[in-house]
């Protein structure tokens, strides 16, 4: 009989940019071009973020809005305003991942998004703010490298 194999206590992160937690109010725009050219528009969070991605949180997606954005890859826009900033900031990326669960207080859909070359102000919007996160959390984050590789 074979010996169990043991896990590593702690899992190697393998992003190139860690994921800082927090909650940033944001508004989402999925787009599903082949019912409209108006992106659904929902009211969320974000409850992770990095120089490549973020983690969103939404929630009363009705049923029907989840089953057809799961059925091609969906580009997506986020707005939100970084803490600190008077500006509000455009974020655009591909849906990655996404989890839809009905709970008894109404749904909850997390969708994971990558986020796709964007203009250098809003880099550096968002390397100030995660510079910002990471000074107040201790967590320490790579030097950010140049826009080309998001």
């Amino acid at each position: 009989m074979a010996e169990p194999v043991q896990m590593p206590a702690v899992i190697p992160e393998r992003r190139r940019y860690p994921r800082v937690s927090i909650r940033i109010p944001v508004r989402v725009f999925v787009l599903v071009e082949e019912i409209t050219f108006s992106p659904f528009q929902y009211d969320g969070y974000f409850i992770n973020l990095s120089r490549s991605g973020a983690l969103a949180v939404i929630r009363d997606v009705p049923r029907e809005d989840y089953a057809r954005m799961i059925q091609k890859r969906r580009y997506v826009r986020v707005s939100c305003r970084f803490p600190g900033s008077d500006q509000p900031v455009m974020l655009f990326g591909k849906l990655i991942w996404y989890d839809f669960q009905e709970e008894p207080t109404g749904s909850v859909f997390r969708l994971a998004l990558t986020f796709e070359p964007m203009k250098d102000e809003v880099y550096e919007a968002l390397d100030r703010y995660l510079e910002l996160q990471k000074k107040e959390s201790g967590v320490g984050l790579p030097p950010a490298a140049g826009t080309d590789n998001a």
